[in-house]
């Protein structure tokens, strides 16, 4: 099994091409926690679980996950019904509710019949329904102790929220540049393929513990070295690019308006905006081009960054003062 060791920076045998297209998919994976964690450590993965997880996102993953179409025919006709889950006003500070709602679909008006509701309480951590409705169609109980069934195993598992938080790191550091269409297709260039054989192995491995019956993979092919195949990934790397430089803006203008001073904080996004000149260096190397467009876009992220730096240098040599 590849390993995040055996990860070189460069491929030089790879001179015919200036990286891979991947698309991967992990939309209906579900895994146990014990097993997604084993992968991640033995793939030596700088990141091997999501670093938040609740119960209360168990419960919502699980009311989520509770939906029905049930046809019923009598001498009235086809009846056709939608069960699932939906919001309520009935949130409290230690108890988060929603409602099982049966849905009859109709050719003018679609009519809703509230069922139950689905509760969890935040102290305890424990999911309970109350107020079933009878309905001579439905078993609201039964999918009420279906929801707990759910909740159980999204208590015991990740999902594709999580699996993905694991994934975008591993992007991250391939420097991959997302394609601006539908799905999870990017470009990774040439300089991280080895970087991405190791992801599609991991990606295997983790299609072999899917609880679900949905489809996890992923595939790539090479993009050629020529200037038409250059020209198309310099688009896209100028669209992601700009995007990313002004999600960064926001977030570190954000932190500047807020008095953010924690230094935790302040160096993580430091070393992101790092990482994305760094990014820059890379493409222009593997494009055979100058990525000079959006300089002075990414030269207003740097004042900004060195004002959120100077800030937290002072109020770290204000603090011994005060004391």
């Amino acid at each position: 099994m590849p390993e995040m060791q055996s990860y070189m920076g460069v491929n030089e045998g790879n001179s015919g091409i200036i990286g891979k297209l991947l698309y991967y998919s992990t939309a209906n994976i579900l895994i146990p926690k014990d097993r997604f964690i084993e992968l991640g450590k033995a793939f030596n993965l700088p990141k091997v679980k999501p670093a938040r997880e609740s119960a209360a996102s168990a419960y919502r993953y699980a009311t989520t996950a509770l939906k029905d179409r049930v046809v019923n025919k009598d001498s009235g006709g086809t009846h056709i019904y939608r069960i699932y889950c939906r919001d309520n006003k009935q949130d409290t500070s230690s108890v988060i509710c929603r409602e099982l709602v049966k849905e009859t679909l109709d050719s003018t008006t679609n009519n809703y019949k509230k069922l139950a509701n689905i509760a969890f309480k935040r102290e305890t951590e424990e999911m309970f329904y109350d107020n079933t409705e009878y309905d001579s169609d439905i078993d609201a109980a039964q999918y009420c102790e279906q929801a707990l069934t759910l909740f159980d195993r999204f208590k015991s598992c990740y999902n594709s929220d999580h699996v993905d938080s694991v994934v975008q790191l591993l992007l991250e550091k391939m420097q991959a540049v997302k394609i601006n269409i539908h799905g999870n297709l990017y470009f990774i260039p040439n300089p991280h393929l080895p970087l991405l054989n190791i992801f599609e192995d991991y990606i295997e491995a983790l299609s072999k513990c899917n609880l679900n019956a949905g489809n996890v993979s992923s595939n790539s092919m090479y993009v050629a070295n020529d200037e038409k195949q250059r020209e198309k990934m310099t688009a896209e790397f100028y669209m992601n690019y700009k995007r990313d430089i002004e999600t960064y803006e926001e977030r570190i203008q954000h932190f500047i308006d807020n008095g953010c001073s924690s230094a935790t904080v302040i160096n993580r996004w430091l070393k992101k905006i790092e990482a994305l000149k760094a990014k820059k260096a890379t493409y222009e190397q593997v494009l055979k081009r100058q990525l000079d467009d959006l300089d002075q876009d990414f030269s207003l992220l740097q004042m900004q960054s060195q004002e959120l730096s100077l800030r937290a240098v002072k109020n770290q040599i204000e603090m011994p003062l005060a004391a």
